[in-house]
């Protein structure tokens, strides 16, 4: 699974032209930049923990993607903030048996977030097309097929559209808009009963988004 996620982090580091550095042998946070009118970076951008509150590590160190940047901001105690790219969250840390979570800084939210949404928008259209509606959420899916989308109400408040892509062999939620220009991504193994019901899978759906809300709001600053 870590080299399936290095391998989506490279493709993000490159097509961002960001350039890679070695991140610090130790740090608390992570900073995720300002990019000048020059596409440079500097620090001074969203924040957010990389450990717990009990000190604990929260990120997997070798799927961090820092940019080269000059005179990082300090912690507290002293600790470089490096300005970052992207970061994976040990999925065990969570919580919420996920098998990723990840924060990457996007050109355009918004345009990430319609791509992700036109292929669950097309399938509304197909004369073949289950739909549920729900409160909170719109799902459907093919008459014979075993693939699944959900376009559900975001926690983080955002009008942009919160597409998740289900099947037998996982959940997929490749942009979830958090704050400024950074955005998660997270995938998990949905339940049998899920997968059967478009309303239970929209209801676990809901969950594991706002659980992922609750992961992430207290580490932002």
């Amino acid at each position: 699974m870590h080299k399936l996620i290095l391998a989506s982090v490279l493709t993000l580091l490159l097509n961002s032209q960001a350039s890679a550095e070695k991140c610090p042998d130790f740090f608390r946070f992570v900073d995720f930049g300002i990019e000048a009118a020059d596409g440079t970076f500097t620090r001074g951008g969203p924040i957010f923990r990389a450990e717990g509150f009990d000190g604990q590590a929260l990120l997997i160190r070798d799927l961090t993607v820092c940019r080269i940047v000059r005179d990082l901001t300090p912690d507290g105690r002293g600790n470089p903030i490096p300005v970052v790219a992207s970061v994976n969250y040990n999925p065990e840390k969570t919580g919420m048996n996920l098998k990723e979570l990840r924060l990457m800084l996007l050109e355009n939210p918004v345009s990430e977030t319609e791509r992700n949404a036109a292929e669950h928008r097309a399938r509304l259209e197909d004369p073949n097309a289950h739909v549920t509606r729900g409160s909170n959420y719109l799902c459907v899916s093919l008459n014979g097929s075993k693939r699944t989308s959900c376009q559900v109400t975001s926690p983080f408040g955002s009008n942009l559209a919160l597409v998740v892509h289900c099947d037998p062999v996982g959940c997929r939620m490749p942009v979830l808009w958090v704050k400024g220009r950074v955005s998660a991504a997270a995938t998990w193994l949905p339940s049998a009963v899920a997968l059967a019901d478009h309303e239970a899978l929209a209801s676990e759906i809901v969950y594991k988004i706002q659980g992922v809300h609750d992961f992430l709001a207290p580490l932002s600053s």
